[in-house]
């Protein structure tokens, strides 16, 4: 972690650092029990379908409790989820956000889960308590 947060003022150096980044996540990431097919090899991420699976349930999950907001969680959610489309396209078949919203609703639906977020797309205005 200290040696990912050195900066450096050489460009071969740094392209040295980010390629040791790599190979540590690589490791990791077969320490693991990731498949090295399911290995990036340019960065070190796993790109399995377990992994997959983790990151789309976690964005679900925090949307579902807080809601999206257009100028950060809906654009980042769209982001990760096109992230994954170019890596493993195979793995993409559904909209996060859409699935996320659904769930946010049912969530603030039960008595006593207001949405608290002023720019939730979802109860835009914020209601009132």
């Amino acid at each position: 972690m200290s040696y990912a947060r050195q900066p450096l003022a050489c460009p071969i150096c740094e392209a040295d650092r980010l390629t040791s980044m790599a190979d540590a996540r690589t490791a990791v990431a077969l320490a693991a029990g990731v498949a090295v097919e399911d290995i990036d090899r340019a960065s070190g991420y796993d790109h399995s379908r377990a992994a997959y699976d983790g990151v789309r349930s976690s964005w679900i999950d925090l949307i579902r409790q807080h809601g999206a907001s257009e100028f950060h969680d809906v654009r980042d959610i769209e982001r990760a989820r096109a992230l994954w489309l170019q890596k493993r396209p195979q793995f993409v078949e559904d909209d996060w956000l859409t699935e996320a919203l659904a769930a946010h609703e049912e969530h603030v639906s039960s008595p006593g889960r207001p949405c608290r977020r002023s720019s939730c797309i979802v109860h835009s205005p914020a209601p009132t308590p």
